[in-house]
């Protein structure tokens, strides 16, 4: 829809997707000469929509100023995994680390799957109270972290593992703005993600403690002494109490807002009885990023597998870019 003689753009797109026959990895028995069988039985249904609206506000001889913007979500819903009501996948990456998916009907498609915690043991007296043990028999002591029990029967197991989230964010988009005065042009363009969760391995590595490795300077605030407030746990080596686990420790947000591009060009014509046109430009790419995620770039892709997207396995970030260039028409 055009509004005030093109002043005003608004553009709404809406989509659903129905993906059926979907071939999965299905667990049997190795009676029949093999433990997995692939069959066709995957349904996931997707619904989402894209809004743009772009604004001319001031247009004159000498002055253009034009404003875009875009906001998209896409919801992809697990309908059906054939005789099974979940799926849990493992996958041991960087360092052997344990990380796990889960796919179940009626949830998103790959979610983190792992423990839940609620902070750390401050006193010996905290741990005993709480009474829990893993799966070994061993009680937790204090300065180990507050696995949440979710089934209540005073061990954390696999039983009280659950969904962490999933790396597909609720909503993201973009912002544009081009800015002309006479000969002169500045275009930038803004992008930002809401909702997604990123996986850290890098971070579970540094921050395990249970070897010789070099660690992060966060360790330096591990817990130490009876009552002490902090969100690391203490040094153990060989981790016999599962510190590490894989749990909402290691799932972090992954919002974020980026300068994507920036670009300033003079535009000139008929130079010298030679050139008709052209124009000269200085532009930069990626200059600065606002996120709260602890790696080093919450926009990346470690691989081409979907049941992989999120996982942060200390891929390089997007460097910072500035060229310089000209464009001649004779």
């Amino acid at each position: 829809m055009a509004l005030l003689e093109n002043r005003i753009n608004v553009g709404f797109n809406f989509f659903t997707s129905h993906a059926y026959d979907l071939l999965l990895n299905s667990n049997v028995s190795a009676v029949y000469g093999s433990y997995n069988y692939y069959e066709n039985s995957g349904t996931i249904n997707t619904t989402g929509f894209e809004a743009s609206l772009r604004v001319n506000p001031y247009h004159t001889k000498d002055w253009d100023i034009v404003l875009g913007a875009t906001i998209a979500t896409a919801k992809s819903t697990i309908k059906s995994l054939g005789n099974n009501s979940s799926m849990v996948i493992n996958y041991t990456g960087f360092n052997n680390d344990d990380a796990q998916m889960i796919m179940a009907v009626g949830s998103k498609p790959y979610e983190f799957y792992g423990y839940q915690t609620n902070g750390i043991y401050r006193t010996a007296e905290e741990a005993k109270q709480a009474g829990l043990v893993n799966s070994s028999g061993d009680a937790y002591q204090a300065g180990d972290v507050r696995f949440v029990d979710v089934n209540h029967d005073g061990i954390i197991n696999e039983q009280d593992k659950v969904s962490l989230g999933s790396s597909m964010p609720d909503f993201y988009g973009g912002i544009n703005l081009s800015v002309r005065f006479k000969q002169f042009v500045l275009d930038a363009n803004v992008a930002y993600s809401v909702g997604g969760k990123v996986y850290n391995a890098t971070r579970r590595q540094l921050e395990s403690m249970d070897n010789f490795y070099n660690q992060s300077a966060a360790v330096l605030n591990r817990w130490q002494v009876e009552g002490q407030e902090t969100s690391m746990p203490r040094a153990s080596y060989g981790d016999p109490l599962g510190n590490n686990n894989f749990s909402d420790r290691w799932i972090e947000k992954g919002d974020y807002l980026k300068l994507r591009s920036v670009k300033l060009t003079y535009n000139f014509e008929k130079l010298f009885n030679l050139i008709r046109s052209g124009n000269v430009y200085v532009a930069a790419e990626n200059l600065f990023s606002l996120t709260k995620y602890l790696g080093g770039d919450p926009e990346f892709a470690y691989s081409y597998s979907e049941n992989l997207r999120g996982f942060d396995y200390a891929k390089t970030a997007l460097p910072i870019t500035i060229k310089a260039g000209f464009n001649i028409n004779f």
